[in-house]
């Protein structure tokens, strides 16, 4: 199962936190080795629009992504940054070179 989240900040001077953050959350994630989990972040050529692409091996995996201190930090750390909640959609991956 995999989703495509988009986020979007309330200014442009969020930009520089927003990637840090970002950063920090893919660094923690790593440490914490949650494994079936893959988390990509990407910035867009809006400075107040970023996607994350999450890829979750299954439901347990997920529920680990969702209970971890790193998402627990990066919700706290940015949420009051955001426009408006993140916006998630449900994507189905057909192919990758990941793979």
């Amino acid at each position: 199962m995999s989703f495509l989240v988009s986020y979007t900040l309330k200014d442009e001077a969020g930009f520089d936190g927003q990637v840090s953050a970002m950063e920090a959350l893919v660094a923690d994630l790593k440490a914490a080795g949650i494994d079936g989990l893959d988390y990509t972040c990407f910035s867009t050529d809006e400075k107040t629009e970023f996607l994350g692409v999450l890829e979750f091996r299954d439901d347990a995996v997920k529920k680990a992504f969702i209970d971890s201190a790193a998402f627990a930090a990066y919700r706290d750390r940015v949420g009051p940054t955001f426009a408006n909640p993140p916006q998630t959609r449900d994507i189905f991956k057909i192919a990758s070179t990941k793979d």
